[in-house]
């Protein structure tokens, strides 16, 4: 027993998702690290992974989260991993989950802190880590096929739902259009073309799409998260930052799941529309073929909070600092140099306009040698300094003006 208590421990110290000793009865023999016995896995779940007749099982929880379980050969033990996530617990979500557990309220905290604790892993790495467990405890090797039959004939349900499908739709005579006004959607926001979508969506099209969901709103956000999608690979292909692009997708996604009514949903699918078009219209430079031109572009965006230069950027790309310099001059009309301070002035806008950090705290968090050169340099840049243009901005904002 005390090999298998040490193993758990390692175990812990290695991935920081809890470990339990369960036996045949469903009966906790150990865990780490200890926990009170409300944490403890819900004893329904416990019972199905210990009952199952396999060496490894895992189980999704109603809560949407996964426990795993390894049988130990030859004992009437199993160790229980878990619960892990793929996205990080929300306050929400956690309130939801303690009414499982049958937490009260001076518990709470401890709960909360518990399941916020362990790291997000989703579920291809956590049967790979259940896999990892049996073979180091049993000797035995498995593979991910093993433990993820397929339970249903997709490829025939999925086939023969497209049947029925386009039979129906020729035979009422519908033809999907979505493809043509998607394509001419997106074309707009790749090219940063806002009065071209301003035109479009005063003159909207009838389309004629498929059914995402069987009622109205949950339709709504399924096509909502379809159309962020694809706008963001198009903000992409214009010149917007990935990183920027996906965190946008994932801030309108979050909003659009909490609104009630489609008349909210749609009103925010315009503004992402604008937003993402406006950005690339905005864009710090214009898009380039050339792939290790894209990675330094993309490295000075993500990295403007540091003290890059071009000899740095240059030795990570492995460049000589001339040749990294003359190519992006030739190729953009643009210093590097002077390119790393556009991008950071360009963030001090943002952060000015939309936060309320200092302007103190924004030229720290950009570098700047101190806010005296971070003023001076913003002022040349946009001809007026950060206090005034903060002021400006939330002037026009208060207005509803948006320049």
């Amino acid at each position: 027993m005390l090999e298998l208590t040490k193993y758990c421990e390692y175990l812990y110290g290695s991935l920081y998702i809890p470990v339990y000793l369960y036996n045949d009865k469903s009966q906790p023999v150990y865990c780490y690290p200890p926990l009170e016995s409300n944490i403890l896995p819900p004893a329904n779940y416990i019972s199905e992974l210990v009952k199952a007749d396999k060496k490894v099982h895992y189980i999704m929880t109603t809560f949407n989260s996964y426990y795993g379980s390894v049988r130990i050969k030859n004992k009437p033990l199993f160790i229980i991993l878990g619960p892990v996530n793929n996205i990080p617990y929300t306050t929400h979500s956690l309130h939801i989950i303690q009414r499982e557990f049958s937490i009260s309220a001076p518990d709470m905290k401890k709960f909360h802190s518990f399941f916020c604790n362990i790291p997000t892993t989703n579920i291809d790495t956590f049967i790979n880590i259940l896999i990892f467990i049996n073979y180091t405890v049993n000797g035995e090797t498995l593979t991910k096929d093993m433990l993820m039959p397929n339970k249903y004939n997709w490829n025939y349900i999925v086939n023969a739902r497209l049947s029925n499908e386009m039979y129906q739709k020729k035979e009422e005579g519908i033809i999907n259009n979505s493809y043509e006004i998607e394509n001419e959607l997106m074309e707009y926001i790749e090219m940063g073309n806002l009065k071209g979508l301003y035109r479009f969506l005063r003159h909207p099209k009838r389309i004629n799409g498929g059914i995402l969901a069987n009622d109205s709103l949950r339709h709504a956000k399924n096509m909502f998260i379809c159309a962020i999608t694809l706008a963001a690979r198009a903000a992409i292909r214009g010149g917007l930052s990935p990183q920027t692009a996906f965190q946008l997708s994932d801030i309108y996604i979050q909003l659009a799941e909490q609104l009630k009514d489609i008349e909210s949903i749609n009103s925010l699918l315009i503004q992402a529309m604008v937003e993402y078009t406006n950005r690339v219209a905005n864009a710090s430079m214009p898009v380039t073929a050339d792939s290790a031109l894209k990675r330094v572009i993309e490295y000075v965006r993500i990295n403007t909070n540091k003290n890059i230069t071009v000899s740095d950027i240059a030795k990570k790309f492995g460049f000589s600092r001339s040749y990294l310099s003359h190519k992006f001059k030739k190729t953009f009309g643009i210093d590097l140099k002077a390119f790393i301070m556009k991008c950071k002035l360009e963030e001090a806008k943002f952060l000015l306009k939309y936060s309320n950090k200092s302007i103190s705290e924004i030229s720290s968090y950009l570098c700047f040698s101190n806010q005296s050169h971070f003023q001076r340099a913003f002022k040349k840049q946009y001809g007026v300094t950060p206090h005034n243009y903060r002021k400006t901005s939330q002037l026009n904002l208060e207005a509803g003006m948006f320049p």
